[in-house]
């Protein structure tokens, strides 16, 4: 790449530094879909520009980003002190393309550890646990080949369900499409605590589609 193109993308790549430093200081929780379009943008211009290694520090930015909007994390103190920190790292780092050294390298190596240390800790906080929940396969089933379990009897017998018993079919589908409702108005109202919209329209698709289909019949 030339000079003059490196330089274009330094230059693109500081912008979106200086708009994502903005957004951070303000208060309470930044405006998810803006902070992940920023950190994918500082990413992607150091990408263009060859920087490889700078990249992989705005992708640790970006995968934070894209975990708050899909709200696998939730926004905490600690995260905003290690976004501003890491938009630092950034922005020394795009300036010091042209006579990258060891103090670079460094600078790269601490930045991906205090995001992998996060990770491990598990202090970037998480999502709701109705919402985020992860159930190992052997909770699902009574063995390998057995039906799906919804519950116990109190004697330690499962209760199991046929599988299809638990979808949701034509007018009961129906209804549940209109009772998320509400859930659209919060996502439209924009605030700190409103779903992700792009989730929403799949549920009601879902929802619609089921609706369809016809109600399940009593054996």
């Amino acid at each position: 790449m030339s000079e003059r193109l490196n330089e274009y993308f330094a230059s693109e790549a500081t912008e979106y530094l200086d708009q994502l430093d903005r957004l951070l200081a303000l208060p309470g929780m930044p405006d998810p879909e803006a902070f992940l379009r920023l950190a994918t943008g500082v990413r992607g211009s150091a990408q263009m520009a060859g920087a490889e290694t700078v990249a992989g520090v705005a992708e640790r930015l970006e995968d934070a980003a894209r975990s708050i909007v899909s709200r696998n994390i939730a926004w905490s103190e600690e995260i905003r002190l290690l976004a501003h920190q890491t938009v630092e790292d950034l922005n020394l780092l795009v300036r010091a393309l042209n006579r990258w050294g060891e103090e670079e390298e460094r600078r790269v190596r601490e930045a991906i550890v205090r995001w992998e240390e996060l990770d491990d800790n598990g202090e970037g906080g998480d999502a709701d646990p109705e919402e985020s929940q992860v159930v190992s396969i052997d909770e699902l089933y009574f063995d390998d080949s057995g039906p799906h379990i919804l519950g116990g009897d109190g004697a330690g017998a499962p209760a199991t369900v046929p599988v299809d018993a638990l979808l949701l079919r034509g007018e009961a589908a129906l209804r549940a499409a209109l009772a998320l409702r509400p859930e659209f108005d919060r996502a439209a109202s924009g605030g700190e605590s409103a779903p992700p919209l792009p989730s929403l329209v799949d549920e009601l698709f879902d929802l619609l589609e089921l609706g369809l289909t016809s109600e399940p019949t009593e054996g």
